[in-house]
């Protein structure tokens, strides 16, 4: 099973363009398996976006936001298309 928010998350994309091999290897361990220890996968589950405690680093919270907004925009095109 894959992580809910894989269709989204631009963690591979962002950080890991220049790194192939480590971004799959990572992809695998973590995407496809052990998402729940993902720090992004977590502030998404615990707070959805909303009501995100300061002291987390902005840079996961901007991306979570990113990812929900996304994921609102891939449900809607989902919506009007059937």
């Amino acid at each position: 099973m894959a992580c809910e928010l894989l269709a989204c998350c631009q963690f591979f994309n962002d950080n890991m363009k220049n790194l192939p091999k480590t971004a799959e290897y990572i992809k695998e361990k973590l995407c496809f398996a052990d998402f729940a220890s993902c720090i992004r996968f977590r502030i998404y589950k615990e707070f959805d976006g909303v009501n995100i405690p300061p002291g987390l680093d902005p840079l996961d919270v901007e991306e979570v936001e990113k990812v929900i907004a996304c994921l609102r925009k891939k449900q809607e095109s989902e919506g009007k298309a059937s």
